[in-house]
């Protein structure tokens, strides 16, 4: 949210402008950062990168942590002694910006995880999609990404798809650790999803 599109350039360097439009949003629809003004700013900036980036995409894992991340601060940046679940702006400069907790900061009172995703969506319904043939403003729906209605998508496209492009012919204890790493990850998406999805073994079984 205050960080670019990777398609220009720097997409891990806090943006000042983005932060100011994080602001505005915040002063507009929450008088501080709340899951409100969460759901108007994250639809905002899909349209954004959907009208200035041609390689915009918003399916599979950036589906995920795309509404995660705009449910996140609500969840961990908020004082655990306010009650109001919104973020005031020099906390959220000092999170943001500064990449530290604010003076005097307490923790969130209780456990907490990924509380509000499904309110932030239902706000503006977006399907996964992305731009295509290279150009601006020309967004398709991707029916064969995961989204929060096919969750087992998401994990298949982890474990079948982008570890084994990136290791196609593990040997050895590459090997050994990686299909131990992919039982890990499936117990853990299993648990975050609330899903049950049928275990990959695209390295076979130890």
């Amino acid at each position: 949210m205050t960080r670019a599109d990777a398609f220009f350039g720097d997409n891990h360097s806090f943006n000042e402008t983005l932060f100011e439009k994080f602001v505005d949003f915040s002063n507009e629809y929450g008088d501080g950062y709340n899951l409100t003004v969460a759901g108007e700013l994250r639809f905002q900036r899909l349209q954004d990168s959907i009208a200035t980036n041609p390689q915009s995409s918003f399916k599979n894992v950036r589906y995920f942590t795309g509404y995660g991340e705009s449910a996140f601060p609500i969840n961990f940046f908020v004082d655990g002694r306010k009650t109001d679940r919104k973020i005031d702006m020099a906390s959220a400069r000092s999170f943001f910006k500064d990449m530290r907790f604010p003076p005097e900061f307490h923790r969130p009172s209780k456990p907490t995880s990924n509380e509000g995703i499904a309110e932030i969506l239902a706000m503006h319904p977006f399907l996964s999609s992305g731009n295509v043939d290279g150009k601006v403003n020309n967004f398709m729906v991707d029916p064969t990404s995961a989204d929060f209605t096919r969750p087992c998508v998401l994990y298949e496209d982890i474990g079948a798809k982008t570890v084994q492009g990136l290791y196609p012919n593990p040997t050895g204890v590459l090997k050994r650790n990686l299909i131990k790493n992919l039982g890990f990850q499936y117990s853990s998406l299993s648990a975050a999803l609330g899903a049950q999805c049928d275990q990959l073994f695209p390295y076979g079984q130890l």
